[in-house]
């Protein structure tokens, strides 16, 4: 009778459980929720491992491109001529961030946007023409420490880089 009890109550633990893992990915589905242009997208190469809500628009005429530079070991994401988001496995601060721009030989670099962990910034000519649009951030995910930033062989213009902006913040594990 015991061993009998003993069974119910793991079984009922193991469902608890179950139901508390299927309740935690519900949240977490409707905490990043959808919107009707978005199409979820999962990363899962060269010890990257997120999911990431990609414009599903540019998705209609682009198929997603994901590569790993074995050299850099960075993570490429690229999709279209106009939305190019590169990844990699460190931690970045905005004081480094900023440092490095303010070193830069060729562009002056004027600051539009900055967070905690986030900064967007336009690249300017030495002759004042205002050249292109970058954001760089970094985040947690998943415990690893993520450095993403737009792709610097691109040029991008606001509503590009926001686009990439948007999606970066949306990157996550799965529960």
């Amino acid at each position: 009778m015991k061993n009998l009890a003993l069974s119910i109550a793991i079984v009922s633990c193991l469902f608890f459980a179950q139901s508390c893992s299927n309740e935690s990915q519900k949240q977490l589905e409707n905490s990043i929720a959808l919107q009707p242009n978005d199409s979820l997208f999962h990363v899962n190469e060269g010890g990257y491992n997120f999911n990431i809500i990609l414009p599903k628009d540019m998705m209609i005429d682009n198929v997603p491109s994901i590569s790993v530079n074995s050299a850099t070991g960075e993570l490429n994401l690229h999709l279209g001529n106009q939305f190019w988001i590169v990844a990699s496995l460190e931690k970045a601060d905005i004081a480094s961030i900023k440092a490095e721009l303010n070193e830069d030989m060729l562009f002056t670099s004027r600051i539009v946007e900055e967070s905690n962990n986030s900064i967007m910034y336009q690249r300017i000519l030495p002759d004042g023409t205002e050249y292109d649009y970058s954001f760089k951030c970094s985040n947690e995910v998943g415990g690893k420490p993520y450095f993403f930033r737009t792709c610097e062989e691109g040029e991008f213009n606001m509503e590009n880089v926001g686009r990439m902006k948007q999606a970066i913040s949306t990157v996550h594990t799965s529960v």
